[in-house]
């Protein structure tokens, strides 16, 4: 054996060095603070009024509005709750379903959702026409071919068709939401737990609302849901600031909907930073989802090609 050489008892060979211990693996670290990022919140409940609130987020939401009035204008209310003592019960109704003292306006969360809500008024009078046709005993669709013809005859159009005027009349506008705050969402459980109790607190309110369901929050009688929404707005929340609005789903279940109020412009101010901002508009005529949407309802519309 050569001198100073020592005898291998098994593993690597004299002279070697296992990979490992060259490289020795170094301990492992965290990951910083910036990589440990907090899961974002979308959805809770608060602490202090009891509502369930979804994140604002930026998202993209379209109106069918107008052009006179343009995009981001509405007509202020005046009264929520009953109509006023001395009103005129034959006027109807013009209040929308979250309308509060001010401003509120209405936005979906796509095309189709927002050409679906506001066809509602054609389908009303297509479906008149439907219970007629039941109360005289004739099948709904010979009737409706019935009185299309008679209209073709007479040179008038059926009241389910959709005008020329209407479609010149407004465009459809892509609007970016709030990227900051927090929505109402209605058709929550907890919402509705919360109302009972805040309402019981609102003067006026306690007398119209004892228990609430889905079918009150979301339905047409507008004494009520006016009524809540004034209740909702009113709200602070447990980070110190109002609720932008009430996210609900569409009554045509085609998507989701936002009730947003305008507060700054009901205090006369300049739109603000988080504020509702128009993207871009479009007339509505010339616009496939337009067409796909009244055609799925099978309602005509004057001047197609």
């Amino acid at each position: 054996m050569a001198a100073g050489r020592q005898p291998t008892t098994g593993g690597e060979p004299p002279g070697l060095v296992h990979p490992a211990a060259a490289h020795p693996r170094s301990p492992r670290r965290g990951r910083s603070v910036r990589e440990r990022r907090p899961r974002r919140v979308t959805e809770r409940t608060c602490t202090t009024t009891g509502l369930h609130l979804v994140a604002a987020g930026g998202q993209t939401a379209y109106r069918v509005a107008k052009d006179r009035y343009g995009a981001l204008s509405a007509r202020r209310n005046e009264h929520v709750g009953p109509p006023p003592v001395g009103s005129d019960p034959g006027a109807g109704d013009s209040r929308g379903r979250y309308d509060t003292i001010g401003s509120t306006l209405y936005l979906a969360d796509s095309r189709r959702c927002a050409y679906a809500e506001v066809l509602n008024g054609f389908r009303a009078e297509r479906a008149q026409i439907a219970r007629t046709a039941q109360s005289i005993g004739m099948a709904v669709d010979e009737y409706i071919e019935t009185v299309s013809a008679e209209a073709r005859a007479n040179g008038v159009d059926v009241p389910w068709s959709v005008s020329v005027d209407w479609q010149l009349e407004r465009s459809i506008y892509e609007i970016r939401l709030p990227r900051q705050g927090w929505w109402v969402r209605i058709d929550h459980p907890d919402t509705l737990n919360a109302l009972e109790n805040l309402a019981s607190a609102t003067a006026g309110a306690m007398g119209e609302v004892t228990m609430l369901t889905a079918t009150e929050v979301t339905g047409p009688n507008r004494d009520l849901t006016t009524l809540l929404a004034h209740v909702i707005r009113q709200q602070m929340l447990d980070d110190g600031h109002e609720p932008l609005g009430i996210v609900y789903p569409s009554r045509t279940l085609t998507g989701t909907c936002w009730a947003y109020w305008d507060r700054r412009a009901d205090e006369n101010l300049p739109p603000g930073r988080n504020d509702l901002l128009q993207v871009t508009s479009q007339n509505v005529g010339p616009d496939p989802a337009f067409a796909d949407t009244a055609q799925y309802y099978r309602l005509p519309i004057l001047g197609a090609r």
